[in-house]
């Protein structure tokens, strides 16, 4: 048992800096059913996108990762069988991507991939497959070898029929100090914390288990900036709980907070809609999330003392399953991909100061979108 994982959101505003100072040009984008990775020309100007295009081929490119400090994008193939896998692109400066290689993810339906802050390692979550899997990375950035496999079999699942059958690994997300690792258990209703590498040597550790509430169905994490409070997302009731973080003798101590529960959907809306991502403001004013049955974007307010959430705005997603959603590198706009009839990516403008959105976003048509990224 065991594995080491990665670090999407622990360094979200240093990553957000060293972004904004190089100007992104391109957004990348994912896809469920569509031919590969697509490209549009960003302006951060005006939150727009340019034309729509392909730039590389690839099997179901629904999550990406870029590494920390070289050119080099990875991506998820989102498959079963011997399509499972996860792939590194060379990125050039027109947003063209070139493959390097592609290694089996070791688990099938494999939806989230991330690097270290060192760029010596990657990490793949595997849904389907109740797994996480470790790479090692070599000097220019190409998936090496695979170093760790941890294989989630617990005994118990969550009461949900259909959906908590058996372990589905989601996501992973590093701590601060990049020491350890929160990851979702969707069909266990549990949080799991690995100690991570590298440097560690061994990277197949027993991690700790974090209750969540019976059939929520915990989605994603994320970290607000003072390090102590973790925001959980989750899938199959469509609600955030809110969870204390802090360190004990070396070792971290994670305490889901009683009475913190909100809903993402709409008072009297069906309770199992789909909530899917969640973002925190950098200045860690406030928190969004988006929700598929109900086609919504939700805005909170956070609390500086407690970081307790309340209601701030919703609005419609202004598409059909809205699948991710992110702030690009000034977080003057909050881009929306929605998945479904055929896809749109939505660009809301974003009021920093109040922390809404606007009302009335950029709409651009794109096949079946996923994921985003700048670069």
């Amino acid at each position: 048992m065991g594995a080491a994982v990665a670090l999407p959101f622990a360094l979200r505003g240093m990553c957000a800096a060293a972004q904004s100072a190089s100007a992104p040009r391109w957004v990348l984008l994912g896809t469920d059913t569509g031919k590969g990775i697509y490209r549009a020309a960003w302006n951060a100007a005006t939150g727009t996108l340019g034309p729509v295009q392909l730039a590389v081929e690839a099997a179901r490119p629904d999550f990406f990762a870029k590494h920390p400090t070289l050119p080099v994008v990875y991506s998820v193939n989102s498959e079963s069988g011997a399509g499972a896998g996860v792939s590194s692109f060379r990125l050039d400066p027109r947003g063209g991507l070139t493959l390097m290689n592609e290694v089996g993810s070791q688990g099938d339906g494999p939806c989230f991939v991330s690097t270290d802050a060192t760029g010596e390692m990657a990490f793949v979550a595997n849904y389907t497959g109740g797994s996480l899997a470790a790479f090692r990375l070599t000097n220019v950035g190409a998936l090496a070898q695979a170093i760790g496999v941890f294989k989630y079999n617990q005994a118990q699942h969550g009461p949900v029929a259909g959906r908590q059958d058996a372990a589905h690994i989601h996501c992973a997300t590093v701590a601060p100090g990049n020491r350890f690792v929160i990851a979702c258990d969707l069909g266990d209703d549990v949080l799991l914390v690995f100690p991570i590498g590298p440097g560690l040597g061994d990277y197949v550790r027993v991690p700790q288990r974090v209750a969540a509430r019976a059939g929520s169905g915990p989605r994603h994490v994320a970290f607000h900036p003072n390090g102590s409070w973790v925001y959980c997302i989750h899938e199959l009731d469509s609600t955030i709980d809110l969870y204390d973080w802090r360190m004990e003798r070396g070792t971290p101590a994670m305490r889901m907070r009683e009475g913190s529960t909100v809903s993402t959907v709409a008072a009297g809306a069906p309770a199992r809609s789909g909530a899917c991502e969640i973002v925190v403001s950098d200045d860690g004013r406030f928190v969004y999330a988006c929700t598929r049955g109900e086609g919504s974007i939700a805005v909170y307010r956070v609390d500086a003392n407690t970081g307790s959430l309340s209601e701030h705005q919703r609005l419609s997603c202004g598409g059909t399953t809205p699948r991710y959603i992110a702030f690009d590198p000034s977080q003057r706009w909050l881009l929306c991909c929605n998945q479904e009839s055929p896809g749109s990516v939505t660009v809301f403008a974003h009021d920093a100061a109040t922390g809404r959105l606007g009302a009335r976003p950029h709409k651009f048509a794109a096949p079946t979108p996923m994921f985003a990224l700048w670069v």
